[in-house]
């Protein structure tokens, strides 16, 4: 099986999905710690977020579900576009994933 490697600079503008086929925004950077990818820098393209003021979110390599012509991400990051009511259900299963797997997910504004 060949290993499709893609320089960083050909994912930016990439479309991002939530693995329930919510469109999220696109890729905008790569974050790099100790030489490896710790992360994605998303540009919120969501009418829904943006009038709620989030304007991206850095998503975690590890939530990162599929990565071709378009991204697939864990739906954990996607617990913000939800009503109030689910927002408060998907936060908590939100900060127990993250609670158990260690990572974060950052609303950047």
């Amino acid at each position: 099986m060949a290993l499709n490697v893609r320089k960083i600079s050909e994912t930016t503008r990439s479309k991002v999905y939530t693995e329930d086929g919510y469109f999220l925004g696109e890729v905008e950077d790569a974050i790099i710690s100790d030489n490896k990818i710790y992360g994605w820098r998303i540009k919120v393209l969501d009418p829904d977020l943006s009038r709620r003021g989030i304007k991206g979110l850095i998503v975690p390599h590890q939530l990162i579900k599929a990565m071709g012509q378009i991204w697939i991400i864990s739906k954990a990051v996607y617990s913000v576009k939800s009503s109030t009511e689910k927002e408060e259900k998907s936060s908590k299963e939100t900060s127990n994933i993250e609670t158990q797997n260690k990572i974060e997910v950052e609303k950047v504004e």
